[in-house]
């Protein structure tokens, strides 16, 4: 079973703390968390237990604060069974386009064509860490947003990104990106798949 969470605080005063403790509530193996900017990512196989005790303990073992506040702050998670490869780390969510975290997605459904397009990738020079269709999503998402700069698009928006990157998957799937390129954002999507949000003012909105 999977399931994707995506936190986006606006204007409202947050420490870091409470993001990575609301992006910690599920308890399935394979969990990935990633928060800040840039993105810090977060992975243990296990329960939730684990995880908490393993994000404390690099955070300890690093001068990160915890207490820190911002007014604008973002975390996704995925409980993670892999679809495609065996429940490990590597192929865990959110996948991740570089050892930078430039790009992050955590994705719940199938890419179908992710095989071609990985192949495409891979002639581009890309290279891949995981067995998973995830990985190809933000390694096309770094793909398209590079060209766009070499092509002298400084200021293609991530939606531009997020829907040319769309436009080349086939199946059903929601996803959410994240990037620290556009750090005070996060896209949701969906082709095929249920999507949930929630909008928090003076009151709370879903839409379907």
């Amino acid at each position: 079973m999977c399931g994707i969470f995506a936190y986006l605080n606006y204007n409202v005063s947050r420490e870091r703390r409470y993001v990575l403790e609301l992006t910690s509530i599920s308890s399935d193996p394979n969990r990935r968390l990633s928060l800040s900017v840039p993105p810090l990512v977060f992975r243990q196989e296990g329960k939730i237990e684990s995880l908490v005790k393993s994000v404390y303990e690099e955070v300890a073992a690093s001068d990160l604060n915890l207490e820190e506040s911002f007014s604008v702050h973002a975390g996704i998670a995925h409980t993670r069974w892999a679809t495609h490869g065996e429940p490990a780390p590597r192929n865990s969510h959110p996948q991740t386009s570089d050892p930078g975290n430039e790009f992050l997605v955590v994705h719940n459904g199938v890419v179908t064509n992710y095989e071609v397009l990985k192949e495409t990738l891979i002639q581009h020079g890309f290279t891949f860490e995981s067995e998973t269709d995830a990985e190809v999503i933000t390694r096309l998402g770094k793909f398209v947003f590079d060209n766009a700069n070499e092509e002298g698009d400084h200021n293609v928006t991530f939606t531009q990104v997020a829907l040319a990157v769309m436009r080349h998957l086939e199946g059903a799937y929601a996803l959410i990106f994240r990037s620290c390129r556009y750090p005070n954002e996060l896209i949701a999507c969906r082709r095929g798949s249920p999507l949930l949000t929630g909008v928090k003012a003076s009151h709370i909105q879903i839409r379907r």
